[in-house]
């Protein structure tokens, strides 16, 4: 019995000149679609590249203008960078590098532009200079020194030497100078009644070690602010540790708990800076005084920025404002003057026996 059959008709097989066609119409739709995908990676690329730019990230190395317009868009940070004065200083330091041709030839504008948006805490370090203060080896050099704890007649004295740099993580300077510090006020703390931080030419550095070198010193909670033109940021002591905003910046290896005593804060006109910062932390804690003179008139806090070749604008970017919310900004007054420094040790000891 016949089964069921469908007809099929056959197709005419495509002629030389129709394949030709087809070919030409799929290289056509090829290329069609490879411009496609091209203009949209370039055109992702061109509206990625200020945002990539801003985290320091190029596809291909800026032209010195553009590293210029990097360096003055960071410094609209700038303690003094109103935006009057900062739209004056970026126009004239635009016009001034127009036909630089590499970047050392921006150096000398930017220089001029940091010090006007920052003030004359602020500096532009060419490479060079940026690697030996802000590299990772940085403060491992023989001008750094570690603080040093002294004893004597129930009166135990800390002098915090400044601190370029110090790296980072456990075999650094920076953290030896914080374990140095705290060992040493642990191991004198059973046979001390009152403490001296020295504070005197102090240039200041890093400021992270001084402070978590004097954790065991200074209260827990906030002790002090830096006043920024867009916030604050709260530094604080909890335990061993010293925090930003939250974030761990520094501690001993082996935290230790906290000593007792009046505490004398001794600073002069070489107190600058982080050492300022410092002073500051115990200013407004209970049963401290100040001793010396005015200090240098740095109390501000700083942010380096890091441009493409290496360079680094150090811009100032808040005022220290100690505990009780007093800013800074100017040299710090202590509580008493002492013009003599041989006669700090008699200022002190009168302090100690009559503080009420």
């Amino acid at each position: 019995m016949p089964g069921n059959t469908r007809s099929r008709s056959s197709s005419p097989s495509p002629s030389p000149m129709d394949r030709r066609r087809r070919r030409r119409r799929r290289r056509l739709i090829a290329a069609v679609v490879a411009a496609s995908l091209l203009a949209l990676v370039v055109g992702g690329a061109v509206v990625a590249t200020p945002l990539l730019r801003s985290y320091g990230i190029y596809l291909v190395p800026p032209s010195p203008q553009t590293y210029a317009e990097v360096a003055l868009d960071a410094m609209r940070r700038g303690v003094d960078a109103t935006p009057d004065r900062y739209k004056q200083v970026r126009e004239r330091a635009l016009a001034s590098v127009a036909d630089a041709s590499d970047y050392a030839d921006t150096y000398g504008p930017l220089t001029k532009a940091a010090a006007e948006l920052g003030g004359p805490h602020t500096t532009f370090n060419d490479p060079a200079s940026a690697a030996e203060l802000f590299g990772p080896s940085s403060g491992s050099k023989a001008e750094n020194e570690l603080l040093t704890v002294t004893s004597a007649d129930g009166v135990t004295t800390i002098r915090l030497p400044t601190l370029i740099g110090g790296g980072s993580g456990t075999d650094s300077f920076g953290q030896r100078y914080i374990d140095t510090a705290v060992e040493a006020i642990t191991a004198a703390a059973p046979d001390t009644s009152a403490w001296v931080v020295d504070l005197r030419d102090n240039h200041g550095g890093n400021v992270w070690p001084m402070l978590a070198a004097m954790a065991p010193l200074l209260d827990d909670g906030t002790v002090e602010t830096f006043e920024s033109v867009d916030g604050s940021t709260v530094v604080s002591v909890d335990g061993g540790t010293v925090s930003s905003n939250g974030t761990r910046q520094g501690a001993a290896t082996t935290p230790q708990p906290k000593v007792h005593g009046p505490i004398a804060v001794v600073i002069d006109g070489m107190t600058g800076s982080s050492a300022e910062a410092v002073a500051i932390a115990f200013i407004g804690q209970s049963d401290v005084h100040v001793f010396g003179q005015p200090s240098y008139g740095f109390s501000t806090a700083n942010q380096p920025v890091r441009l493409y070749d290496g360079a680094v604008v150090n811009l100032t970017v808040a005022v220290d404002t100690d505990r009780t919310g007093k800013r800074y900004g100017v040299p710090i007054v202590p509580d008493t003057a002492v013009e003599d420094a041989t006669q700090l040790p008699t200022a002190i000891s009168t302090w100690l026996a009559n503080r009420g």
